[in-house]
């Protein structure tokens, strides 16, 4: 293994530069051997440490005339931000380096220096480093849980599969009462609602938590509270109730009270009600809505307003009601009698509502196509009937996850998870589940799992804009919650086998349990 070795002399001595001069004093000269270190060239330039975690530093070969580690040699470990800091932190004072590191995290680095002092001769010499302080809690799962039935906290999953530059344990990493350790106390509340986003003004990666009577701001770097709902709203509203948190194209979008809020991830706090929205209902607090680039999808968000009987849309704090362009293949400014029960986006970037029909029971995928640069009005594409056999299901359902890369939407019942598989002129319900709950436990919730930074700002796996996330599992596995109501729920991180056939592959599922009642979940990541 090649090494790299540094020998710096520090005290006051001059160099004398040799010439012809023929030297006939009589002043005795004595040769001082020095010190050599030689440090491993895996960490010969820069060190990288989990911000809480121990530093340990091995391998590094200090010798003097031949000699290693002799007696006359000292150490001192330091950091400082930079050359010239005068207030250098001292951090050990043995050879090797074993101590953990509470510096705040820092992506440009710290000077790391190892100084060894000849204490024979009273000369030091000294090797740099530059020391990254990474985050303690990466990307992954986050979950709200409950452990008495009034106060919650904070838990992080990390592992292979979540986690995209994990470096723990194979079997996965989970941290809990994250809110407790930082701020001294749970939330005195159940959380609600949560939602992962990014500071673009502080650059901090973000999750909005929301209780039933609170909505706050929590930073991931250390899991501080940042702000509670005087801090969040700039007028804080009369009555707090929030029944939804999304990411739209660089917006925050907040459903309170049924009032429309959006929020730029360049601000930290939400105004008033979006202008033209005071007459909009969404209807069942179900909007469709995508985070993609906004050169490849406008509009961002698109909902159902029961009682005005048309859909609306919007893109960026800008919201309209869909005008009456005919009926074919339906008409989304003159659509009545219908029912919202979920939404979202699916293949080919098309938006999806599910609605059902209060004529007759049934229920059908309204279709939005409309992907273009321009922010027009959205285009209906197409309807897809869902077969009556499934409306038993639907109705029973407690989640619906519409899959990214593939035409299926899944139906989440207490009891187990099946699959609707809608193409154009083919509709099918397989009442075969492809995900069963546990003997004694049900189903609680149900979400399509995608990676971290790239729920917030996803791209849309289409053969011209492929995913840009880098974990094979991102919008490739469902995450469910499952309950005994015996206090200690279970989540599972299903992935999907045989793509495109909607199957899910449960006996290789990752679960993690010991949380207590889990309220809710979402995922958390680094901001590229």
């Amino acid at each position: 293994m090649r090494k790299h070795t540094l020998y710096l002399l520090l005290a006051g001595w001059g160099l004398l530069a040799a010439s012809c001069y023929d030297d006939k004093s009589t002043l005795q000269t004595t040769h001082i051997p020095p010190v050599e270190i030689e440090v491993p060239e895996a960490i010969a330039s820069q060190l990288t440490v989990v911000h809480n975690a121990r530093l340990d530093i091995t391998g590094i070969r200090i010798t003097k005339d031949g000699r290693e580690n002799p007696e006359e040699l000292t150490y001192e470990w330091t950091v400082s931000q930079t050359d010239n800091d005068s207030e250098a932190i001292s951090l050990a004072t043995t050879r090797e380096f074993h101590e953990v590191i509470d510096l705040p995290i820092s992506s440009k680095g710290y000077l790391f220096l190892l100084t060894v002092t000849d204490t024979a001769h009273d000369l030091k010499y000294q090797y740099k480093w530059t020391l990254i302080v990474t985050a303690q809690f990466n990307e992954g799962l986050v979950v709200a849980y409950t452990r008495d039935g009034t106060t919650s906290d904070l838990g992080l999953i990390m592992h292979p599969q979540l986690t995209e530059t994990y470096s723990g344990a194979e079997q996965g990493t989970v941290e809990k009462e994250l809110i407790s350790r930082r701020n001294g106390s749970p939330f005195p509340s159940a959380v609600t609602h949560m939602l992962y986003t990014y500071d673009k003004t502080d650059k901090k990666n973000i999750l909005w938590v929301s209780t039933d009577d609170d909505l706050m701001r929590v930073e991931t770097d250390y899991y501080e509270i940042l702000g509670h709902k005087e801090d969040a709203f700039v007028y804080l509203p009369g009555k707090l109730d929030i029944r939804s948190l999304l990411n739209t194209y660089q917006c925050t979008m907040i459903l309170n009270d049924g009032d429309i809020y959006e929020t730029l991830l360049s601000r930290g706090r939400i105004s008033t009600p979006v202008s033209g929205t005071e007459t909009m209902t969404v209807d069942n607090g179900v909007v469709s809505a995508h985070s993609a680039p906004g050169s490849t999808r406008k509009p961002s968000t698109i909902f159902y307003n029961r009682e005005q009987g048309k859909f609306c849309y919007g893109y960026n704090q800008t919201f309209y009601a869909c005008g009456s362009v005919g009926s074919s293949p339906f008409d989304p400014g003159n659509a009545p009698g219908l029912r919202c029960i979920a939404g979202g986006i699916s293949i080919d970037n098309a938006t999806h509502t599910l609605l059902m029909r209060k004529a007759d029971g049934n229920h059908a995928l309204y279709t939005f196509g409309n992907y273009s640069a321009s922010a027009g009005a959205p285009a209906a594409k197409l309807i897809y009937e869902i077969p009556a056999e499934a409306n038993a299901f639907i109705a029973e359902a407690v989640s619906f996850v519409f899959s990214r890369f593939d035409p299926i939407l899944y139906i989440a019942t207490r009891s187990a998870i099946y699959k609707v598989i809608f193409t154009t002129g083919s509709v099918n319900f397989d009442p075969a589940p492809v995900f069963t709950a546990p003997a004694g436990e049900h189903i609680t919730l149900a979400r399509l799992y995608l990676q971290g930074y790239y729920a917030m700002e996803n791209y849309d796996g289409s053969s011209t804009l492929p995913s840009n996330a880098s974990l094979a599992w991102s919008s490739r596995a469902v995450t469910v919650v499952t309950s005994k109501d015996d206090g200690n729920d279970k989540i599972h991180v299903v992935p999907q086998i045989n793509f495109g056939s909607g199957q899910l592959d449960q006996p290789n599922a990752l679960v993690f349990d010991g949380f207590g009642k889990i309220l809710d979940f979402t995922v958390t990541g680094l901001y590229k």
